[in-house]
This record gives C-alpha cells, structure tokens and sequence, in this order.
C-alpha cells in the first residue's frame, strides 16, 4: 500500500459516522438497482422468485393479467362520456356515476336474466331495435325489461331506489283537515264615510270670526267653529221676538182663537230658526235675553279631527246656502279599501271576517270585517274593491297609509288536503305522482278546490285519504313519465304499420276460418 493510499484510509477513517452510513446504503441501492435491471431484462434467469406469491413456473407478464370488475365512470346526462375516474362531465359539469363494465357488457348484453323487450336510445326512446347496437347518436342501446314494462302495471313509472335517493325524492301522506280560502291583498286606509260630518249654513251671510282655522284640529261637540252675521236671520230673530209677545198680550183677553192663531205664529217662527240648524239653547237664549243676536256661532255637532277646511271659511268672506265649509272625521274607527282579484270573488262575503296589517308597525294587528263589495269589477285592472271596517281606538290609524289585508272564507270540514308543491299544474289538467314504495310511482290526474293557509290545497278527486303523495322532484318523474308514454305511442304505431306485435305483446289471434 502506497503512502497516498494510507492517506486515503485514514482520511476515511476520519469522517463522521452519519456520512460512512450514508455511503453505505448508497451502495445497497446501487445493487438492488442492478438486480431489478437484471429482472427486466433477462427476465428472472436464476428463477429467483423476488415477487411474493410468484415463481419463475407461474409468472406472467403483467400486461396478460385478466381485468376482471374494471370501475369506470360514466356522465347520467351523457352516456358517450364514459372515463376510468370519477371526475365531472366535460359537457355538462354533472359527476360521473360509477358502473360496473362487465365481459358480458363489453359485448353489448345485458348483465342480469331478465326478459329483455326491445332495445332503446337513452336520449331518444322512440329509436328503438330488437337486437343490442348503438342509436345514431353513437350510444349504446338500453334494454328495456319485461318486468319494467308499462303493461306489467299500466301508469306506473319505476326507477332505481338509488336514483330516487339521488333525484331528491320527497313524499308526504295526504290528510283530512279543515281547510277555508284565504284571499290576500293589498289595502288603503280611509274615512268611516258612516262618521264624516260636513258643516254648511241653510242662509247667506258674513263670517266675521273663525274659531278653528286648521286642518287636524280636534274638535268636541258643541265646540264653536265660526261666528256669521246674516240680516236675514237676524229677520227671523225679531219675528220670533214679535210673536212671543204678541202670544202673551192674549194671554188674559178671553178670546181663545186669537190665543191660538198667535201660538202657531210663535211656533212657526221657532221652526224657521230650528231649520236653520239654529240649536235649542240659542233659542232659549234669545228668550231669555228677549235681544236679537247680530252674529249667531255656529257649533260642532259631532266630535272629530278637522279633515278639510274650504277657502270661504276665513273671516269676511260671504258664503251661500248650502256650500260645506268643514270636513269633520270620527277617527275612532276607518275603512280599508282592498282590491282582491276575480277568482276570489266567489270566497268572499259581507261579514266576513278580515285580519289587517301595517308595515310601518308589523307589531300591530287589527281585526275587523268585510263591510260590503263594489257593485262594479275594474276595467283596468279587473279587480273588485271591497271595504272592511276596523276599530282604530288610539287614533294612529291615518286615511292614505298602505295596510296588508287577509280575508277568510268560510272553512270546509274534513277535506283531503294536500301539499301545493305536490300538484304539477301544466294549465290542461293537474297531476299528482302517487309513491307506492320500492321506486314505483304513479301518475294520476287530479281535481283541486280551494287553497288555504301553509300551502296547503284541497284535493276534490283522484286522492284518497292516506295515500303517499310526492313533493318534491315531481318534474323529474313527469320526464319519465312522458319517455314511456311517447315509447308506447311509437311501437303502437310501428306495429299498426308493419302489421307485427309490439314487443312484450301477444300477436293477434287469426280469425280466419
């Protein structure tokens, strides 16, 4: 050994013990890399049996291993995409569904022993063949199983147990309950018009003060609103003066028809003042005082809220009979003016019962009842206008504020009633799909009645009491419901035109003799 090779021993000798072990198995690797090399190549030539479970007499190549139970993963809207993982449709973005590619589906036949009809194309069922092969389309055909059939049980569908989980199937049992038509609708606040008081004169004058000159105001009976100078009652005034004393002049001459001629005189000028809506006490009054009044007050008669105050009621103007000069409102309670449409007409009535809202105060609920319905239907927005009456005791109910009103008719006892989402309305008929359990549903035609509170609807024929009803996915069990109808109404006429049996039915007897 030379000196520089001594150097080297000892220098490697002199390195730390992590790096001589990582040198070491540096070295294992590099053979265990040659044997398998070896393998590949030479193909095991000592008969070394390296793979557990393997010797040199049984060892295949792996590429000959037989693929027994291969998963793969097909699109349920695109039956042509068919990949190894289970990854998303690149058509459609849906999850593949696992199958199962059997050697018998390899070859295009079914894998189970059931009788199969005919063959069809999952995306167009009217293609239809009696042998396996693919639609023009480029999909393989589907068979169609005679227990599957629509004569095996006329009407009904039925789909996979695992499918109707998937699709979201919910069913619900049909009940006997008591059910009323509830019309919903939107309200404006107005006047009780049974509560407006208007003040207006019977006589010409001038009003020369004004004791209540605004709008909102609130006003008690025998509260004075105006005072108003008019010649021609103070006319009236004297002649009543006049007759009063010449009535009493009579008193002691002993002529008792002059006594009574003069009694209606007096009597004939107190119903004048009386007309004129001049009250009892300024009568008295005036008696009493035997002075004529130049200006007579005019008084509130009802309690109220000034509503409208027309421009002649200011002081020095010069009014005329008849021309209302104040609008005074009992707000104690108010009318509600709602427009429900013409299919609730039927359901609504006069005094029937009414429940209204607010929401500026969602809190507060009044409860009244239908007054009377408008003799006349919208032309515009075909609507009739009802009215409802309801208490409004602390006056914070105000003519013009929206309100939500809901009216309810009279309740029908013990109807079979319903989910509304189970019936699937196309505008001709209403169906319902009735769940009779291991994926089997049945689609029936169905009449309705009234719908009430909760969605809930009166089912008049079709549905009997008990029964199972489906609520939701009902759109995916029509498709499928449509599919077999337009397959039947297909070979109906394909076998109508060939004069051969549809499959799955019996040819026609010969009545030839």
């Amino acid at each position: 050994m030379t000196a520089r090779e001594t150097n080297d021993s000892k220098d490697s000798l002199r390195l730390p013990p992590m790096t001589r072990r990582a040198q070491g198995f540096s070295m294992i690797l590099f053979f265990l890399a040659g044997a398998v090399l070896t393998w590949v190549v030479f193909g095991n030539p000592l008969g070394l049996g390296f793979l557990p479970g393997r010797t040199s007499e049984t060892a295949t190549p792996v590429s000959e291993k037989p693929a027994t139970d291969a998963v793969l993963y097909q699109c349920p809207m695109h039956p042509e995409v068919i990949e190894s993982s289970p990854d998303d449709c690149p058509i459609c973005g849906m999850p593949l569904v696992q199958i199962q590619e059997t050697p018998a589906a390899e070859e295009g036949l079914p894998s189970t022993d059931r009788e199969i009809l005919y063959w069809y194309a999952p995306m167009d069922p009217t293609y239809t063949r009696d042998e396996p092969g693919v639609s023009p389309m480029g999909m393989k055909l589907v068979p169609k199983y005679s227990d599957a059939a629509e004569g095996s049980e006329e009407g009904v569908i039925r789909i996979d147990p695992v499918q109707v989980q998937n699709i979201g199937v919910v069913s619900t049992e049909v009940r006997v309950e008591d059910i009323a038509r509830t019309s919903r609708t939107v309200g404006i606040l107005d006047f009780n018009a049974d509560r407006i008081t208007w003040i207006n004169i019977k006589f010409e004058g001038w009003i020369e003060k004004v004791h209540v000159n605004y709008v909102g105001e609130e006003v008690k009976q025998g509260q004075p609103l105006f005072e108003i100078y008019s010649p021609e009652l103070v006319t009236t005034q004297e002649e009543y003066l006049r007759a009063l004393e010449y009535r009493d002049s009579l008193v002691k001459s002993g002529r008792p028809e002059t006594l009574r001629q003069a009694q209606n005189l007096v009597q004939s000028s107190h119903d004048r003042l009386a007309y004129w809506d001049i009250t009892d006490e300024q009568i008295d009054n005036l008696v009493q005082r035997k002075q004529v009044q130049r200006r007579l007050t005019v008084m509130s008669p009802a309690d109220g809220v000034v509503a409208e105050i027309l421009s002649e009621a200011l002081e020095g103007m010069f009014v005329k009979p008849g021309m209302n000069l104040y609008k005074i409102a009992d707000l104690s309670t108010i009318w509600v003016h709602a427009d429900v449409y013409e299919s609730d007409m039927p359901w609504i009535r006069a005094g029937q019962p009414a429940v209204v809202t607010f929401r500026n105060d969602p809190e507060r609920e009044s409860r009244g009842k239908v007054l009377f319905l408008y003799p006349e239907v919208s032309r515009d927005t075909r609507t009739l206008k009802i009215c409802v009456e309801i208490p409004n005791p602390d006056r914070r109910l105000r003519p013009g504020m929206y309100s939500d009103v809901v009216v309810q008719g009279p309740p029908v006892r013990d109807a079979i009633v319903a989910p509304q989402s189970a019936v699937l309305r196309s505008g001709e008929r209403d169906i319902i799909f009735i769940d009779l359990g291991n994926g089997r549903f049945e689609p029936r035609e169905v009449e309705v009645g009234i719908q009430g509170d909760g969605n809930r609807l009166q089912i008049l024929h079709g549905v009997e009491a008990g029964e199972v009803v489906v609520t939701q996915a009902q759109f995916m069990l029509d498709s499928e419901s449509r599919i077999q109808e337009a397959i039947a109404k297909f070979r109906q006429r394909g076998s109508a035109r060939s004069g051969d049996p549809a499959p799955g039915e019996s040819p026609a007897p010969d009545h030839q003799h």
